[in-house]
């Protein structure tokens, strides 16, 4: 009977310093972790990525239309990756690209200018944006075929 006291006291000892060691070693701490805002734009189909990129598509010499214009569907895909809310911009590579249009999806065509134009918004995670453009042949300020066109997009975000 003894030797069973014993035994229960020691075992209530050794509970009980457990205890006290556990709730001793227990510690609590905060830390700030600070993730960088990265956005970026590339042509699908390639590995160049960055902030601004310029896009050039070849004008094809007999795709003037009775309309007065020369429609590019398809001319160019866009991929934006980005872990932020972003915009994406476009302006002409030069002063000598009036007369270009671009449109999203079936949106509305609307004329590229020096200052920029505001093509697209998003949230964050990975975007393909299908542009077409749009070039008005209007004399000698406008678009005739066998030409060179490069834009330039920028995201910011």
């Amino acid at each position: 009977m003894v030797r069973k006291a014993v035994v229960l006291v020691m075992a209530v000892l050794m509970a009980g310093s457990a205890l006290a060691w556990a709730s001793a070693t227990t510690v609590s701490s905060q830390a700030a972790l600070t993730i960088p805002a990265l956005t970026r734009i590339s042509l699908a189909g390639t590995s160049t990525a960055g902030q601004e990129i310029s896009v050039s598509v070849e004008v094809p010499t007999a795709a003037a239309h009775a309309s007065g214009f020369v429609e590019l569907r398809r001319a160019v895909v866009l991929v934006v990756r980005s872990n932020v809310p972003w915009t994406l911009v476009v302006r002409p590579a030069d002063l000598s690209s009036q007369g270009v249009e671009v449109r999203t999806g079936r949106g509305e065509y609307r004329p590229v200018r020096p200052e920029g134009l505001v093509l697209a918004r998003g949230t964050p995670g990975v975007h393909e944006i299908l542009l077409d453009y749009r070039l008005v042949l209007d004399g000698g300020a406008g678009w005739s075929g066998g030409r060179t066109l490069t834009l330039v997009y920028a995201v910011e975000g």
